[in-house]
C-alpha cells in the first residue's frame, strides 16, 4: 500500500501536469481568439476541442483532489466528476474523428450521413457513464469516498481507441488523395495521446491523459498555423508564396525526371461572378481546388497562383507525359460538369513549360507557362 507521503506526491504531480495542460489551452485560446470566431466548420471543431481539453484538465484535477476526502455530498461529487470524465473520453474521441473526416473530405453532408451512426458508441458510453452516478459500471466509490475502477473500464478505453483507430485508418485509406500537409498534424496529435492514455491505463493512479491531449492539441495548432501560411484557405491548394518556395527548393535538387509546369486559367470566370454572384464564384473556386487536388493526387504539386489562375508542378519523363496529364485534367473536368449539376460549367485554358535546369529561374519558368496559357486563351477567343 502506498504511504501518505506517496499519495501527496502523486496528487502534486497530477495537479502540476493538469495545470500545465490547462495553461497550454488558455494560451492557445487567447492566441486564437480572433480566428476562433471564423465560420469554417473545422475551426469551430478545433476551438471546441481546445475548450473541452481545458475543462477536462480542470475536472480531472478536481476528481483527484476530492478523492478520499469527506465533505457534504462528497460521494455524489466524486461520482459526478468521474462520470463526466468517462463520458468526455468517448465524446472527445468522436469529435476528433469527425474533425479528421472533415479535413479530409470537407463535406458537412458526409458528416451528417455517416456520423449519425458513428455517434452511437459515444452516446451509449455517455449514458453508461452517467448511470455510474447510481450504479457501479466503470468505477466504484466506497463509503469513505475512495474511487476505484471496475473491470468494465476496459470497455471505455476500447470505445475511445476504436474511434482513434478509425481516424488513423481513414487517413491511411485516403493516402492517395490526402493533402500532404494533413498527415503530420494528425500524427503529432495522436502520438502523445496514445502514450499518455496507455500509461494511465496500465499504471493506476497516474494521470497523463488530458495533459497528453493538451500537448497534442498544441502540436496540432502549430501545424495548422504552418498550414495557414502554406495553404490557400478558399481552394485548399498550396498558396502562391509556398509555390515560389517549393520552386526555389526544387530547382536546387537534381532528380531522375524533369520538372514540368502547367498554368491554368478558368474560362469565363468573370461571367460566373457577374451573373451568379461572388458567393457562387467562390464555390466554383472551391470546386476547382477539389478537382485539381483529386487529379494531382500525390504525384503533383497544385497551387493557386492568383485569382482564377492555378499552377501544377509534376516530375515527368518528357513532353508526352506532360500532355497526357493535361488531357487527364480535361477529362476529369468534363466528368465533373456532367455529374456535379452546378449552375455553371468549368473549363480551363492551359499552358505548359518544361523547367530548363541551369537556364531557368522560378520567375522565368512561371512566365513561360503564363505566356503559353494566354496563347491558348487567345485561340479560344478567336474561335468564339
Amino acid at each position: 500500500m502506498p504511504g501518505k507521503d506517496d499519495m501527496v506526491l502523486n496528487l502534486q504531480a497530477i495537479v502540476t501536469a493538469n495545470i500545465i495542460g490547462a495553461s497550454l489551452m488558455i494560451m492557445l485560446l487567447i492566441s486564437n481568439r480572433t480566428s476562433s470566431r471564423h465560420l469554417f466548420f473545422d475551426e469551430k471543431l478545433f476551438y471546441f476541442m481546445a475548450v473541452m481539453t481545458f475543462l477536462l484538465c480542470t475536472v480531472e484535477t478536481l476528481s483527484f483532489v476530492v478523492d478520499g476526502r469527506r465533505f457534504f455530498m462528497d460521494i455524489f461529487v466524486n461520482r459526478l466528476l468521474n462520470s463526466f470524465l468517462f463520458a468526455s473520453n468517448a465524446a472527445f474521441a468522436f469529435l476528433w474523428t469527425a474533425y479528421v473526416d472533415y479535413k479530409l473530405f470537407e463535406s458537412s453532408e458526409r458528416l451528417r450521413r455517416i456520423y449519425t451512426k458513428l455517434s452511437v458508441p459515444a452516446a451509449v458510453m455517455c449514458v453508461l457513464s452517467f448511470l455510474n452516478l447510481k450504479f457501479d459500471i466503470f468505477f466504484t466509490v466506497s463509503d469513505s469516498n475512495v474511487y476505484s475502477r471496475t473491470q468494465a473500464v476496459g470497455l471505455a478505453y476500447a470505445v475511445t481507441y476504436c474511434y482513434m483507430f478509425y481516424s488513423v485508418m481513414l487517413v491511411y485509406l485516403c493516402r492517395k488523395r490526402i493533402r500532404k500537409y494533413l498527415f503530420m498534424p494528425i500524427a503529432l496529435f495522436m502520438v502523445p495521446i496514445f502514450i499518455g492514455s496507455l500509461f494511465q491505463y496500465f499504471f493506476y493512479g497516474v494521470s497523463l491523459t488530458w495533459v497528453s491531449v493538451a500537448v497534442g492539441v498544441v502540436a496540432l495548432y502549430i501545424n495548422l498555423q504552418n498550414e495557414a501560411a502554406a495553404i490557400d484557405a478558399l481552394t485548399g491548394l498550396y498558396s502562391r508564396q509556398y509555390l515560389k518556395k517549393y520552386l526555389a527548393q526544387r530547382s536546387e535538387r537534381q532528380r531522375n525526371g524533369v520538372l514540368g509546369g502547367i498554368m491554368l486559367d478558368i474560362d469565363l470566370f468573370k461571367q460566373i461572378n457577374d451573373t451568379l454572384g461572388h458567393t457562387v464564384g467562390d464555390r466554383a473556386l472551391q470546386d476547382v481546388g477539389r478537382l485539381l487536388r483529386e487529379t494531382s493526387g500525390s504525384a503533383a504539386f497544385a497551387a493557386r497562383y492568383a485569382g482564377d489562375e492555378f499552377v501544377i508542378l509534376l516530375e515527368v519523363s518528357g513532353e508526352i507525359e506532360m500532355l497526357a496529364f493535361m488531357d487527364r485534367i480535361r477529362e476529369r473536368t468534363m466528368s465533373f460538369n456532367s455529374e456535379a449539376q452546378r449552375p455553371y460549367s468549368i473549363s480551363f485554358s492551359m499552358g505548359y513549360a518544361i523547367y530548363g535546369s541551369g537556364k531557368d529561374t522560378a520567375d522565368s519558368f512561371l512566365s513561360r507557362m503564363d505566356k503559353a496559357m494566354y496563347a491558348e486563351k487567345r485561340r479560344k477567343m478567336a474561335v468564339r
